[in-house]
């Protein structure tokens, strides 16, 4: 759920500069409804725009050392956003016939895949992907559920004929075993950061 105003973005975006990651959840959570609108608006995917969404915040937290200088947080955000949906769209080679518009009216410029970060966020993912194949088959069902189908927790109790205790203690035992094999990489505290402020965001009891 957004934080209502009023709270002080410039400190806040300072605080990230200086590694705070309370702040940077604070923006996350401040912002991340808007982001993943417009990029589920734009790619149609539940699943493309959450792992989107994170590779936005991703990039906030590798350039937070630019944040004070920034006096439009916003539209900075919101132009990596577009950027982000529309290589993810190139990639799909999707939507082909809208691109050139959206290109045009927002100034979005063209990104590669060689990038750092887009590799780091890959990796990631890829992570995350082989930890959820290895799950105990119920575990991996009520995960995929929730994280990609976008299903709550009674949602998914009446799906499956489970009771909603038992759907989300077996949500929480996958996303501590994601946890673990995200801890066991080769990934520093930064990018553990980014998937648990993700999960904070998508958390299904979230309101």
């Amino acid at each position: 759920m957004p934080i209502r105003p009023p709270y002080d973005e410039i400190t806040l975006l300072q605080s990230i500069a200086d590694n705070d990651e309370k702040a940077f959840e604070t923006v996350f959570l401040q912002y991340g409804d808007l982001v993943h609108a417009h990029i589920f608006t734009l790619t149609k995917s539940y699943t493309a725009s959450k792992d989107l969404v994170q590779d936005v915040f991703l990039r906030v937290w590798l350039y937070r050392d630019k944040l004070p200088e920034l006096r439009q947080f916003r539209s900075w955000l919101l132009r990596i956003a577009y950027n982000r949906a529309f290589h993810y769209l190139r990639q799909q080679k999707v939507q082909e016939a809208g691109i050139d518009t959206y290109i045009n009216k927002y100034g979005i410029t063209g990104e590669t895949d060689q990038t750092r970060e887009g590799a780091n966020i890959q990796s990631l993912q890829q992570v995350i992907r082989q930890a959820v194949i290895e799950m105990p088959p119920q575990q991996k069902k009520i995960y995929q559920l929730s994280r990609e189908e976008g299903l709550k927790i009674p949602e998914i109790a009446e799906k499956l004929g489970l009771s909603a205790s038992t759907v989300k203690n077996t949500l929480v035992r996958a996303l501590q075993t994601l946890r673990n094999s995200i801890e066991k990489s080769n990934y520093g505290s930064w990018m553990l950061l980014i998937w648990k402020t993700a999960e904070i965001f998508f958390d299904p009891d979230r309101s």
